[in-house]
């Protein structure tokens, strides 16, 4: 009986997903923040909004000291992108998503970079992701301000059932919060977050 129990357990735990690092959407609650893989429908920002450009995909520092395994499986730089634009338009703010970005360019243009990511436990024993960004912003290739942002996250409500990129996820998420509102009043040397 305890073997059939065991191995009941441990077949739910796989068709969860919990034991893969498979990531996708949960809802915690939490309305301030929910975490989901990618935003819901932006905000109808109107024809009249500033407009600042931004990576497609928010690049990681070159001396960034990134694990692979991060780099290759988790889409944070994409999502961490699509997060900016999503909370930009709550801003009044239009985040234009650009291939090639030039801060010497005119207009506005914020120059953002993951400097960390760190995927400390996992579903058994929990987990301590912690993710840190740095970016700058530019007006007509005048630098005007820049910040530092790091968030923590331990997954939230059923964290276990969570896999390592969906944790990470929620990090940039809440950064791309952090930093949408920080481009509607930007203070040069602001620390967002954690």
């Amino acid at each position: 009986m305890r073997h059939l129990l065991i191995a009941a357990g441990a077949g739910l735990l796989l068709a969860s997903g919990c034991a893969s690092n498979e990531t996708r959407s949960t809802d915690s609650g939490d309305a301030a923040a929910t975490p989901t893989d990618t935003p819901a429908a932006t905000v109808e920002v109107a024809a009249d909004a500033p407009v600042i450009r931004v990576a497609q995909a928010v690049p990681y520092s070159a001396d960034a000291t990134i694990a692979n395994n991060i780099r290759q499986e988790c889409n944070l730089g994409e999502q961490f992108s699509e997060f900016i634009e999503h909370y930009g338009a709550d801003q009044g703010i239009r985040f234009q998503r650009s291939q090639d970005l030039d801060p010497a360019s005119s207009g506005q243009v914020l120059m953002v970079e993951l400097t960390d990511a760190v995927s400390g436990g996992n579903a058994w024993i929990g987990h301590r992701k912690v993710t840190e960004a740095a970016g700058t912003l530019y007006a007509d290739g005048e630098e005007q301000a820049s910040f530092t942002s790091r968030r923590f996250s331990g997954g939230g409500a059923f964290g276990g059932f969570k896999g390592s990129c969906s944790v990470l996820g929620r990090t940039v998420q809440v950064m791309g919060r952090d930093i949408a509102a920080w481009s509607a009043a930007p203070e040069d040397g602001a620390h967002l977050g954690d």
